[in-house]
């Protein structure tokens, strides 16, 4: 029987109380927030749109989709920016997404044998795919399908 030895270059994304994995080629590029323009009567969720590259993109906090109170945005706020895929036209006005980093992405290639399925209840939280053993500890899997849907649900 032969050895699976795909590996997949993903993300991990440092994030106040856990972290994530997205694959790497979702990554757009890791920012310092600026010009956040905040929406009101919005989501705790969506912190508002910030500016990139001539965009308008919504930042959106994971910690504040499972239910925790977040801290306010401030200068020295870290951000990834995510191709905004999904399912049908949910992308089309919207190609990118933020989402609030705490700290230092890091890269790592990941082989299917890595990865184990973790039984643990996990919170509930609408961005998380799965939760998974990696080496033993705990990741979530970013679910962007779900995180593109929440924006497009905004606009409805």
């Amino acid at each position: 029987m032969a050895n699976d030895t795909q590996q997949i270059k993903c993300i991990i994304l440092t994030l106040r109380k856990e972290n994530v994995i997205v694959p790497n080629a979702l990554v757009a590029e890791v920012i310092s927030v600026k010009d956040l323009e905040e929406i009101g009567n919005s989501p705790e969720w969506f912190l508002g749109k910030m500016k990139w590259r001539g965009a308008d993109v919504p930042l959106l906090s994971f910690e504040a989709a499972g239910g925790e109170v977040i801290r306010k945005v401030n200068a020295n706020t870290q951000a990834v920016v995510l191709y905004a895929v999904g399912k049908g036209d949910d992308v089309s006005e919207n190609p990118y997404m933020g989402l609030v980093m705490s700290g230092v992405p890091h890269v790592s290639h990941i082989s299917r044998d890595q990865i184990i399925i973790d039984k643990e209840k996990s919170r509930d939280n609408p961005m998380v795919a799965r939760k998974v053993r990696i080496n033993g500890a705990s990741v979530s899997i970013l679910d962007v399908d779900a995180m593109v849907s929440m924006v497009s649900g905004l606009a409805a």
